[in-house]
């Protein structure tokens, strides 16, 4: 981390995310239809013809994201595409032999963390892939941090620093047999049933699935350790 002032904005986005998801689970959340501007084709729509990445830059703003279960999901995580080439994305997160993932691609494990394949030359030290932190609500998504190594840092350490240790066929996209960093959160929570109910409480979806009675002990032990270090953050930033 960097400096005490700073840790409680660390974990602000995923803590207000958790505390949503655990204590309004019972709320009905919708969203009303995202209207994608007309030089770009709807995500996933399949509808168009895909639009090469040297003819158009990728845009992202709030409107570019939505329902997670709205995309397509791959192994366990979900993926989309800005310009229309679905199919292209589908094809390199489907592979066992990684490729270059088009431009527009969206790459997504979590609600509140995105990255998106912008168009090529954007940023050679991350393959063009720039980094976001949401903050969603049944209203949508609101852009809380972008940046091709943005310095708001999760659990785990900064964007770059994980997926720039993924293996170079995997254009830093974390899959099964790429030599991704494991993610492990602290204080003994079970990895796979935390990411589960995340993305089952997203609240852009108008019907979530509910988690299961285990994946929901993993969301409160996770909204009480965030807690607890924002509580340990904030009283370091007041010491002389």
């Amino acid at each position: 981390m960097c400096v005490t002032t700073k840790k409680v904005v660390l974990f602000s986005v995923l803590s207000l995310f958790i505390n949503a998801a655990v204590c309004n689970m019972s709320e009905a959340a919708g969203k009303p239809e995202v209207k994608v501007p007309e030089a770009t084709a709807p995500q996933g729509s399949g509808q168009v013809e895909p639009i090469a990445a040297a003819e158009k830059k990728v845009e992202v703003t709030d409107a570019s994201f939505r329902c997670l279960h709205k995309m397509t999901k791959v192994g366990n995580m979900y993926v989309d595409n800005l310009l229309g080439d679905l199919e292209g994305t589908l094809a390199v997160a489907k592979s066992s032999a990684g490729g270059v993932y088009p431009a527009g691609s969206v790459v997504q494990l979590l609600p509140t963390e995105v990255m998106i394949k912008r168009e090529k030359g954007a940023n050679d030290e991350t393959n063009d892939w720039e980094f976001f932190v949401l903050e969603v609500s049944p209203e949508g998504s609101k852009i809380k941090q972008r940046g091709f190594n943005p310095p708001v840092k999760n659990m785990l350490g900064s964007c770059i620093s994980c997926h720039k240790q993924v293996a170079p066929q995997a254009d830093m996209v974390c899959a099964a047999g790429q030599g991704c960093p494991p993610i492990v959160f602290p204080g003994g929570i079970d990895n796979a049933k935390l990411i589960s109910a995340l993305q089952k409480t997203d609240k852009r979806c108008p019907s979530p699935e509910p988690p299961t009675p285990e994946e929901m002990a993993e969301l409160i032990k996770l909204k009480k350790m965030l807690e607890a270090q924002a509580a340990a953050a904030a009283a370091a930033a007041g010491q002389p």
